[in-house]
């Protein structure tokens, strides 16, 4: 028998080399460079993405533990203020920190976070400390305790871990305290990223530029001398305070005439991203309004105002804004790490989201509680 020999048939036009296997219904058996590149570039953009969905979902979810975080502060204010009559206090100075043996209100010389401990879940920390002399020249083992401390609720996950962070001890912008001196010189304290609203108010400090409000040189001072508080319900005076929290105020509902609902309570504050794990790595005046403790009482760390036609700095200084390398020093707005808003608490307990482009005197109005003026 002659065996005939089978030729290959001639590739037509526009032919691969595997379009006769797939006609005979085989799989092809290797790719050209041009389809796997193609394939591989398919690849990429399907894994971009999933990537920015997934990013895009963890920063929601950390934005929305923040909100938590607010709404619980909030409830622990209202908590507060069922029980005292009025929302924690902004203390004394950055000079005085918590006292666990001086009770609520304008007695309390540390500031708004520590007053809300006991209404937030946290009544051991709240008490820790108590009985302890904070005149020692030592801490304690509860006042340390509660130094070195990190309540969850402090913290937003968008910008840091929830635990203690260095304060200032040396250089410039030294936390200096006339009680618990040791607190200052922890490697690592209490800080938190939210701030109690002080309204437009000049001066959200005890000690701001160019004004200073009184506070005693020590505790024995107050049994010695007659006490000069400084006075904060004359419109007439630089001191004069609008908000809700402030320098050993007192604020219960009836006081709030704009209406709870309609009155900022606590937000996120402003901070320089360079600050968050370090404060001591930037420079002086980056330093100011994260430079003490949640602990300090009436201090930038704690407090934020809105713009005012009288405000010592320029208009865009008191604007809430993302997260930044500092324009100006983080001291005076409201602000976050969110992309496009940042979270308010109201004194009601709500929690809303505010757009970094919020009109000037709508937030303005937001955070005075008494102006008349409701957007």
């Amino acid at each position: 028998m002659v065996r005939t020999k089978r030729t290959s048939k001639p590739l037509g036009r526009g032919q691969s080399p595997f379009s006769q296997s797939r006609k005979r219904g085989q799989i092809p058996t290797g790719l050209t460079i041009v389809e796997l590149l193609i394939v591989i570039f398919i690849i990429a953009i399907l894994l971009q993405l999933l990537l920015a969905a997934v990013q895009a979902s963890r920063a929601a979810a950390r934005k929305t533990q923040c909100q938590n975080n607010l709404r619980q502060l909030a409830i622990g204010a209202q908590l507060h203020m069922n029980a005292q009559g009025y929302l924690p206090s902004g203390g004394w100075s950055g000079a005085y920190t918590a006292d666990p043996n001086r009770g609520y209100g304008k007695e309390q010389p540390g500031g708004w976070p520590y007053s809300l401990l006991a209404y937030i879940g946290e009544n051991t920390l709240r008490d820790a400390g108590k009985g302890e002399s904070l005149t020692a020249p030592a801490l304690g083992p509860g006042l340390k305790q509660l130094h070195e401390s990190a309540p969850e609720l402090f913290y937003c996950p968008e910008r840091r871990a929830a635990r203690p962070y260095p304060p200032v001890n040396s250089g410039g912008a030294v936390w200096g305290l006339v009680v618990a001196k040791g607190a200052q010189d922890l490697p690592a304290v209490t800080k938190c990223d939210y701030a109690a609203n002080t309204g437009d108010a000049r001066h959200h400090a005890a000690s701001s530029f160019g004004a200073k409000f009184w506070w005693p040189e020590n505790y024995e001072a107050l049994d010695e001398k007659t006490a000069e508080w400084t006075a904060t319900n004359d419109p007439k005076t630089e001191f004069y305070q609008t908000g809700v929290i402030y320098y050993r105020s007192e604020i219960g509902p009836q006081k709030i005439t704009d209406g709870l609902a309609k009155t900022y309570l606590f937000g996120e504050k402003y901070m320089d991203p360079a600050t968050y794990e370090d404060i001591r790595d930037v420079p002086d005046y980056a330093r100011l309004g994260d430079n003490q403790s949640a602990w300090a009482g009436f201090e930038w760390d704690n407090q934020r105002v809105a713009w005012q036609p009288e405000a010592s700095k320029r208009e865009e200084c008191y604007q809430p804004q993302r997260d930044a390398g500092a324009v100006c020093p983080a001291i005076w707005a409201f602000g976050s790490a969110h992309a496009t808003s940042l979270n308010m608490a109201y004194c009601d307990g709500s929690v809303r989201e505010v757009s970094y482009d919020v009109d000037r005197d709508v937030h303005r109005h937001a955070a005075n509680r008494l102006d008349g003026e409701v957007d």
